[in-house]
């Protein structure tokens, strides 16, 4: 059986994983500040770890993914998933601390061992509908540059190995 952490679960952990939360509130099975390193997790205890919507909350997402490089087991999953810098969601959060674009995984990922399994944009029904998330998946530096305005993205996925 997987060993799954869901890092950040808030009130919605993923069924049958380990949430990992500094909200008392959310009732997390492990309440800590995960802007302290290391997190009370041993080495190499997880399988999958699911990072959703938390890195933009961290003081150092080095650091960050780093830690979850620590505790993954070897051949371990980690996906993360934030909101693209062009998102209103990415400015609506006063306490998101980063912005992300497409390329900023690929340079936080070339300072550590993960290999890169899948990276993707995603967008609102609108954009999928008319061909946007295709195109801006397959150029994703012609897209940063010249479209990203006209069609903001709504997230960036990461989905990366140890």
């Amino acid at each position: 059986m997987e060993k799954i952490l869901d890092i950040g679960c808030g009130k919605n952990k993923i069924v049958g994983a380990l949430g990992l939360d500094i909200d008392k509130n959310s009732n997390p099975d492990i309440l800590h500040d995960l802007n302290i390193y290391p997190y009370p997790i041993n080495d190499n205890e997880f399988d999958k770890i699911y990072a959703k919507h938390v890195i933009e909350h961290v003081n150092d997402p080095i650091a960050f993914v780093q830690e979850c490089y620590r505790v993954l087991k070897p051949n371990g999953t980690l996906l993360v998933e934030t909101p693209h810098f062009s998102s209103r969601v990415a400015y609506s959060e006063p306490d998101h601390k980063r912005f992300f674009s497409y390329f900023m995984f690929s340079n936080i990922l070339s300072k550590m061992k993960f290999r890169k399994v899948k990276q993707r944009l995603t967008f609102y029904k609108t954009f999928r509908f008319i061909g946007i998330s295709s195109l801006a998946n397959h150029f994703p530096d012609s897209y940063e540059r010249f479209w990203t305005y006209i069609f903001p993205a709504e997230n960036v996925i990461l989905i990366a190995q140890k």
